[in-house]
């Protein structure tokens, strides 16, 4: 059983609304939010799609089915919190009215006093419809794509739950680290250093015992926003994180062959073992800044000693690329929350917003706005901001803004740049930060350190008093509502290119 587990039975207060990925898709078909395309190749039609989808704001989620060389109802899911709408299906949020501040207000209101709930085991799980074991275990039975063109592979993995268990503690993290297939049992896992599950893999590196590991590969979407969930403290299980905003335990099967906790609610499950000291050539792979990169032949491997699936099995896919991509969306509210909580907790004061927008893919630039109070008050503020537990992997910028700057507003953010920061005075380098193997800004052998640049664009504290005054703006929306026929187009249509998210373009 794992550490802290609970049984079938207990008294649990509250019930999701959905309780696994099918039944998240009818909900997301009832509300005009999924699409089915059938016939898509797994060689280039379901990536480009994807690509595609990507670079449309509020696109639907699709549904991959009938893809030649597979049998019906071998699927692919793609796509499935990007947008606002399928985030609030997947957090329990009515979706009413500002959809950004409901996302972000639901963060902050479940994050000041999240109580991890532990998982109940169960007996059985609709995965174990189909056991593959021995020579029956073959990776390539399932539509796993070939996301992008250049990509060294097929991947099967890339909205996945990777689950570990910590050799000292006891406690299971829930990570998504890619993996390609490498041979019929044979699944490349590449985690960065400084990931948890990198740390975990090192344990038993150490020890030099073989490192149990699961990977499901289909995967509910609130056990995948928390699998992506950067800044949760490790030896904070990702299952009872998730399960205490579900506010209900997740309910899991051990694992016949590792006895690792495995979600019943899972489409596609690969049991077996790491052996830390062996490496691997793998990728390359179009990664989330948008190039390929490869691990240098520096990859683990998960030997599959078992793989379970259900009935006309669910790939989840969320390949990575030039952002924003699906995980940018979804995680750009809830990163820039847990840097709000974390900046408190270091001791900053009226912070008023933090945004880590989706076009810089939620890593590289961080946007804080603040209300001075103190001399380096706001120098303070941008140091803390670039080394958080959500922030500091692979960040690259840090800017400082008053309280007056919508942070979410990336041109009211580029003003308060251009007016209110001398380069000289105000523009700060910070060296040998954590950053990894992927970030191309740093050469070859740098041992994966990065620097960090903090802008700040506050008015200066010495002349705060006197600093000139902005000019005065009514609401645009107020004056689009009285001016409306202006933005009319001939055949009546509202030129919407003048109507931008209020969120950077967060979706």
């Amino acid at each position: 059983m794992p550490k802290s587990a609970v049984r079938a039975g207990d008294d649990l207060d509250s019930t999701p609304a959905w309780h696994d990925l099918r039944e998240w898709m009818e909900q997301a078909d009832r509300i005009g939010e999924l699409r089915t395309v059938r016939g898509a190749s797994w060689q280039d039609d379901i990536g480009n799609v994807t690509a595609l989808l990507d670079s449309v704001e509020g696109s639907p989620a699709v549904v991959f089915d009938e893809i030649p060389e597979y049998q019906k109802g071998y699927r692919v899911l793609v796509n499935a919190n990007g947008s606002k709408r399928r985030q609030c299906l997947t957090l329990g949020i009515e979706p009413a009215g500002d959809l950004d501040s409901a996302l972000l207000d639901f963060w902050r209101g479940v994050l000041v006093d999240l109580q991890p709930i532990p998982p109940r085991v169960i007996n059985s799980a609709p995965f174990f419809e189909n056991s593959l074991e021995g020579d029956r275990v073959d990776l390539a039975s399932f539509p796993a794509p070939r996301w992008h063109p250049g990509d060294g592979g097929r991947y099967l993995a890339t909205a996945n739950l990777t689950l570990l268990r910590d050799p000292e503690t006891g406690v299971v993290n829930a990570g998504t680290y890619r993996g390609q297939i490498l041979g019929p049992a044979e699944l490349g896992i590449y985690c960065s250093p400084g990931h948890h599950g990198r740390l975990i893999i090192d344990k038993y590196a150490k020890r030099q015992e073989p490192c149990p590991v699961v990977s499901v590969v289909g995967v509910d979407p609130l056990l995948f926003v928390a699998s992506c969930a950067e800044g949760i403290a490790f030896g904070q299980s990702e299952l009872d994180w998730a399960a205490g905003i579900r506010k209900s335990a997740i309910d899991v099967v051990l694992g016949p062959k590792t006895g690792l906790p495995i979600p019943a609610s899972s489409e596609i499950v690969l049991e077996g073992w790491i052996d830390p000291s062996e490496l691997r050539d793998e990728g390359p792979y179009g990664e989330w800044h948008g190039y390929y990169s490869a691990s240098g032949g520096r990859s683990q491997v998960i030997k599959v000693e078992a793989i379970y699936h259900r009935d006309e099995p669910i790939i989840t896919g969320c390949p990575q690329g030039r952002p924003p991509h699906e995980d940018n969306y979804f995680l750009a509210y809830l990163k820039s929350v847990l840097a709000e909580t974390q900046l408190a907790a270091a001791g900053v004061p009226n912070v008023q917003a933090v945004w880590c927008p989706p076009e810089f893919g939620n890593r590289l630039m961080t946007i804080v706005s603040i209300e001075q109070k103190y001399p380096g008050h706001a120098m303070q503020a941008g140091l803390v901001a670039g080394q958080l537990g959500s922030t500091a992997y692979g960040g690259r910028f840090v800017v400082i803004v008053d309280e007056d700057i919508d942070v979410h507003d990336l041109q009211a953010v580029r003003w308060a740049v251009a007016t209110r920061m001398d380069p000289q005075r105000d523009a700060h380098v910070i060296t040998r930060s954590w950053s990894s193997s992927l970030d191309t800004a740093i050469a070859p052998g740098s041992h994966s350190l990065n620097s960090r640049l903090i802008l700040d664009a506050t008015r200066p504290w010495e002349q705060r008093s006197d600093f000139p005054t902005p000019i005065a703006r009514q609401s645009p929306e107020a004056i689009r509502h009285k001016w409306q026929w202006l933005f009319e187009v001939p055949d009546g249509r509202s030129d919407s290119s003048s109507n931008h998210s209020a969120h950077g373009g967060a979706s």
